[in-house]
């Protein structure tokens, strides 16, 4: 009996190994998120349909003007034998066309529409793109912080543990165990807070992702010292090439100057031309109608001074917003270096702060140094590798919004291309 009960255990041990974890959270990378943030996300789902609904747009500028048909049947009024005359007496069909040019016109500034549209799904994009990095990075940043607030905990508790023995045995004051419970509280309720930090990250990116809130899920990666050097006149001409900002407004006044175009085209006649069938007993032909319109009164003055204003503003703004570029990239380029600066100075102090915590948990135990020391000593430890690990994120926080700027990678990652 114990045999089969061996070999039975033997078995379920064997399938336990072989079968995968299915119910483990999945990993999700970094190159898995920003390809859901891109696919699902529904601000990108919105904008998409945006493009969709100006390609719509299109087809309609590029179609002609709708015929008109008309039917003339005769009277209503009844002759002298009483019958009314409800003959077909003639029909005709029109088609009406835009003066010669305008209807190139319009195609180009609904072209434009559909360019502008997909520039706007670009810096849709590019913001989705730093939130959700943003949000990942917060989230490893909030495991790190997890496990620095567990760590202190636990020094904490081994503290408070001498504490309660050197009271004990008369060599601490009952002052010093009520100090060393205060900050054992503290120390637990900085790891609670990490904790549902984690937690509020973990459903925002869910969101980011258009996924559940509650999706579960795990990231192994970790944040890294990125050593990049950045060139101010090149990120500056990198954004004037590929900001959707510039292309958006250049587009723009594309289509300003595409308008004023086609006001100034109406001013010509707009030709029209149709067939003519006529049944009546007394004249049964057909014949072909051509015709015009002529803008007689004005002669479309006022949608040409208006084209003409829409046109001029829209130059001053395309050059505005080509100063505001550049302004951020420079703005984006001072953070990015002051953030690499503070985070040398960081990793210089974590050196000493790991050395200090080290060196004041043996001169605690060595009675070499008093209570409050000691407490000064790991605070100051634990907030140095606290700030450590946020000034990383920071860097990398940074470099992001540096990429949104210029809507390029200075990490040569293919995300903004």
């Amino acid at each position: 009996m114990n045999k089969r009960i061996l070999i039975v255990i033997a078995g379920i041990a064997f399938l336990v190994s072989i079968i995968p974890k299915v119910y483990a959270d999945e990993p999700l990378t970094l190159e898995k998120a920003l390809t859901l943030a891109f696919e699902n996300n529904p601000r990108m789902m919105e904008a998409g349909k945006a493009v969709d609904a100006a390609k719509g747009d299109l087809i309609t500028a590029r179609t002609f003007v709708n015929p008109e048909v008309e039917f003339e049947i005769g009277g209503l009024k009844k002759n002298a034998e009483g019958k009314r005359k409800t003959n077909l007496d003639s029909f005709e069909i029109r088609q009406g066309f835009d003066p010669p040019g305008v209807r190139g016109a319009k195609s180009k500034i609904a072209q434009n529409e559909v360019l502008l549209q997909q520039e706007l799904v670009r810096s849709v994009w590019s913001q989705v793109y730093v939130e959700a990095r943003e949000v990942y990075s917060r989230i490893i940043l909030n495991k790190k912080e997890l496990e620095l607030a567990n760590e202190n905990l636990d020094i904490l508790r081994q503290f408070f543990s001498r504490v309660q023995q050197r009271f004990q045995s008369g060599q601490a004051l009952k002052n010093d165990v009520q100090r060393a419970k205060i900050e054992l509280f503290d120390a637990e309720n900085a790891y609670l807070a990490a904790e549902k930090e984690l937690k509020t990250n973990k459903a925002k990116l869910n969101l980011l992702l258009g996924r559940a809130m509650d999706t579960s899920f795990e990231i192994e990666e970790e944040l890294k010292d990125e050593e990049l050097r950045f060139d101010f006149q090149e990120l500056t001409q990198t954004a004037f090439s590929k900001s959707p900002a510039i292309k958006s407004e250049d587009l723009a006044l594309n289509s300003k100057t595409a308008n004023l175009t086609k006001e100034q085209l109406k001013r010509l006649p707009s030709p029209f031309v149709g067939f003519k069938r006529t049944t009546e007993e007394y004249e049964n032909d057909s014949s072909v109608v051509v015709g015009f319109s002529v803008p007689l009164w004005n002669l479309n003055q006022g949608e040409v001074k208006k084209a003409k204003a829409e046109k001029d503003a829209q130059i001053v703004k395309t050059q505005a917003v080509k100063r505001e570029v550049a302004f951020n990239v420079f703005e984006a380029y001072l953070n990015a270096e002051l953030a690499h600066r503070q985070f040398e100075l960081l990793k210089k102090s974590l050196e000493e702060a790991n050395e200090l915590l080290h060196l004041a948990n043996l001169r605690y135990s060595e009675g070499e140094i008093d209570f409050i020391n000691f407490l000064d000593q790991i605070r100051t430890a634990t907030q140095t590798r606290i700030k450590y690990y946020a000034g990383l994120f920071s860097l990398n926080k940074a470099i992001n919004e540096l990429e949104k700027t210029i809507y390029a990678s200075v990490r040569k990652e293919g995300y903004l291309q």
